[in-house]
């Protein structure tokens, strides 16, 4: 069994556990994908909007790219073993290309969030993305906006976010921003 000790296990190991919050035993793609339907209703979009279409090809294309390979022993689930040990091969296989994927994810999930369409997200925003999104905390969220709001202007930007997600997947320092994408770590 993986041990979960390094700064970016743990960080996987948290992102793992609130995908698989609704199944024992592993995620599965339809969950993955679902987080495109469920973001963009908690932003009032129906789910055949572009940009809750755009969301669910970029996750599908994150599934399709590094997370399905993940599930070695076959059963149809990616166990949090397997999560981390993919996650970790994903980004040390071919980095740039795993890093696009992020990115185009990123933009497609910024482009929901952004619900004034003023090119930030505030912390608002930021707190419905991901409190109902992946469940997590208000109250963790918010130290987070303050880590990940780099220049304290009061919002973040997609570059802001970007970064914070590729620290998030990758970063071993422990001292790195993105770290806090979802909260203290």
């Amino acid at each position: 069994m993986t041990t979960v000790d390094g700064v970016l296990d743990r960080k996987l190991d948290r992102v793992y556990a609130m995908l698989a919050a609704d199944r024992e035993g592993g995620i599965v793609e339809s969950e993955v994908l679902s987080l495109a339907d469920n973001l963009g209703a908690a932003f009032g979009l129906p789910t055949d909007a572009p940009k809750v279409s755009r969301l669910r090809s970029a996750l599908a294309e994150l599934w399709q790219a590094d997370v399905r390979h993940m599930d070695t022993d076959g059963n149809g689930l990616v166990d949090r073993e397997e999560f981390i040990v993919g996650m970790r091969r994903s980004a040390a296989h071919d980095q740039e290309s795993y890093l696009r994927r992020l990115g185009a994810m990123v933009d497609a999930w910024m482009s929901i969030c952004d619900a004034d369409d003023n090119g930030v997200i505030d912390q608002q925003e930021f707190t419905t993305m991901y409190a109902r999104t992946l469940g997590a905390s208000p109250a963790d969220l918010a130290v987070a906006f303050a880590k990940l709001d780099l220049d304290g202007n009061g919002t973040l930007d997609s570059q802001e976010i970007r970064k914070a997600t590729e620290e998030y997947y990758t970063s071993e320092d422990p001292e790195a921003p993105g770290n806090w994408l979802f909260g203290p770590f």
